[in-house]
């Protein structure tokens, strides 16, 4: 039995669902796994594992306009560094060191990895966001800043990882030797449903955009329906349908849908690949990662991008929309069992080697 810590990255969905899925997997090999989590992955974990998760400090993001303000981010994450080395070395002397971890897994949680670092503690990176970094991607140059100011940020996360498992929707080369690509997992509730294909457009707004500059849009198509989720309400716009904010809902409108309106997140594209849905994404301003998923869906012609929502780009979305998914090789598919694979090779190269065989 090993003694793992799981740190999970505060901000997006994506990282507590994938850490859920994998700490699950640890635990029923029989390991013993703390998680550390702040903010939403806090929430999330201590669903499921109750008193084996701590509370972490967590870096925040300050929004204005549905853009990233890099620099309001950067004060308030300042102002709290006093609190967050206190709150950190309580958590560090009460948990961390009682503990004495065989492995620290990051998922984009800085904390947590550095103090593995500093006390010469194994630890694995399993993320996305280091596509960034250890990934040779195509770039545009006009984005020289936010892919700067992206690079920066993921760079000072953590270094000195034993390996990188980079998860990722597309193959590109690797720049060191200790990162290796894996493919998307999806969560049960999203590998459980039985795509279809219904009339309606699935519209997933998360950045605060104007209701009626967006049904406006949509309006102009009046012979398609979207279903509109982001504003939490009931609703009827036209051809616009409004619903509350609903996981149950949500999903079951993803797996019938034509296709897929929303931001660029890593999370939702994945379950968009794993329905087969073509994606029209609209990354959020100031969010490189984000246009690196969005140009790389065109690219892949698995849908198309767009800084907004108009009605030439929603035209020729819905031109194309029912037309089959490429079968393109470049393309990493969900594969929960091959990401499994992967990581299980990874354990094995440790100097104490760790199974996920379940007990």
């Amino acid at each position: 039995m090993a003694r793992i810590i799981y740190g999970v990255a505060g901000e997006g969905f994506g990282h507590s669902s994938r850490s859920h899925l994998i700490g699950q997997r640890f635990i029923d090999a029989g390991h013993d796994v703390m998680f550390v989590g702040s903010q939403k992955s806090l929430v999330y974990l201590k669903q499921y594992f109750g008193e084996r998760v701590r509370e972490i400090f967590g870096l925040s993001f300050a929004f204005t306009d549905g853009r990233i303000d890099k620099s309001e981010t950067l004060k308030r994450n300042l102002r709290k560094l006093p609190e967050a080395n206190k709150q950190n070395d309580e958590l560090f002397k009460k948990h961390f060191e009682p503990f004495e971890p065989d492995l620290v897994i990051s998922d984009f949680e800085p904390f947590s990895a550095w103090w593995a670092w500093r006390k010469r503690v194994p630890f694995i990176s399993i993320d996305h966001e280091h596509m960034l970094t250890l990934c040779k991607l195509e770039h545009q140059s006009k984005n020289w800043f936010s892919r700067l100011t992206a690079s920066v940020v993921t760079e000072c996360h953590y270094v000195g990882a034993v390996a990188y498992i980079i998860v990722n929707f597309f193959t590109a080369p690797l720049r060191i030797d200790s990162a290796v690509l894996a493919a998307p997992i999806i969560r049960p509730v999203v590998t459980a449903l039985a795509p279809s294909r219904s009339e309606h457009i699935l519209v997933y707004s998360t950045t605060g955009e104007d209701e009626d500059k967006l049904t406006g849009v949509l309006n102009t198509f009046d012979d398609h329906e979207f279903i509109v989720y982001g504003f939490n309400k009931s609703a009827e716009r036209g051809n616009c349908t409004l619903k509350e904010r609903s996981t149950e809902g949500f999903l079951r409108d993803l797996a019938s849908a034509r296709g897929v309106i929303a931001s660029a997140g890593f999370s939702l594209i994945s379950e968009c690949l794993h329905l087969r849905k073509r994606m029209l994404l609209i990354p959020v301003a100031g969010q490189y990662e984000q246009m690196i998923n969005a140009h790389y869906i065109q690219k892949l012609g698995l849908g198309f991008w767009s800084k907004e929502l108009d009605q030439d780009v929603l035209g020729r979305f819905l031109e194309e929309v029912d037309e089959p998914m490429p079968t393109d090789e470049r393309i990493l598919w969900p594969d929960n069992n091959r990401f499994f694979e992967i990581l299980q090779d990874t354990l094995n190269r440790l100097h104490k080697p760790v199974s996920i065989t379940p007990a």
